[in-house]
């Protein structure tokens, strides 16, 4: 949903939310994020980016940033808005994530769609997070993945965002070297809140 002017109310972006828990995904690769965190290329028209930022080492930082994410704390910063009916992470549920430049409005769904398996490459890494697909109305379409994981080697952690898309608009289209830069904006800031609510759960 596009808007121009001020900025849409709780009651309309309530409203729009549950509108949009009947709508279907808008692009047909639903789920393929999962097959793209180490390798992998996005589907034909999509562009795929895969950012890592590194949070500490050891199980205290892995089970700290595991709850952030799933806390959404990768949204803990002025750039971006969002809302829900329910913040669970459980597959089905709606939310949606409000832009706000110059009277420009935008709000975008979103529908998780899965929940990460404990462990991959035959348990090098233990990793959880989930991923959530866009949908009819929003404005660009694809999949993006929120994830952390712990390798078992060099003890490391990680967040991690995986994510395909492009332009799912006119607006989008023609804006597109602006959106790409908003959603590297987007993925930095990301990765600065999930490591500050990291760092903040592990004195607590």
């Amino acid at each position: 949903m596009i808007r121009f002017g001020k900025k849409p109310n709780d009651k309309a972006i309530e409203d729009y939310i549950r509108h949009c828990q009947t709508l279907d995904f808008n692009y047909p690769y639903v789920g393929k994020t999962r097959d793209l965190i180490d390798t992998g290329e996005a589907p034909q028209g999509f562009r795929l980016d895969r950012s890592a930022h590194l949070l500490g080492q050891g199980r205290a930082t892995f089970e700290a940033a595991s709850a952030a994410v799933n806390d959404w704390k990768m949204f803990n910063h002025p750039m971006a808005d969002l809302r829900y009916l329910s913040p669970q992470i459980e597959n089905g549920n709606t939310v949606s994530v409000l832009f706000g430049t110059m009277g420009l409005w935008t709000i975008n769904p979103a529908r998780i769609i899965y929940r990460l398996d404990e462990s991959r490459q035959q348990g090098q890494y233990l990793q959880s997070g989930f991923a959530y697909g866009t949908t009819q109305g929003h404005i660009a379409v694809g999949e993006e993945l929120f994830m952390v994981d712990w390798n078992q080697t060099t003890d490391d952690v990680y967040f991690r965002i995986v994510v395909f898309a492009r332009p799912g608009s006119l607006l989008a289209w023609l804006g597109k070297p602006y959106m790409l830069f908003q959603q590297q904006k987007f993925r930095r800031l990301a990765g600065q809140a999930i490591k500050q609510a990291t760092a903040t759960r592990n004195v607590d």
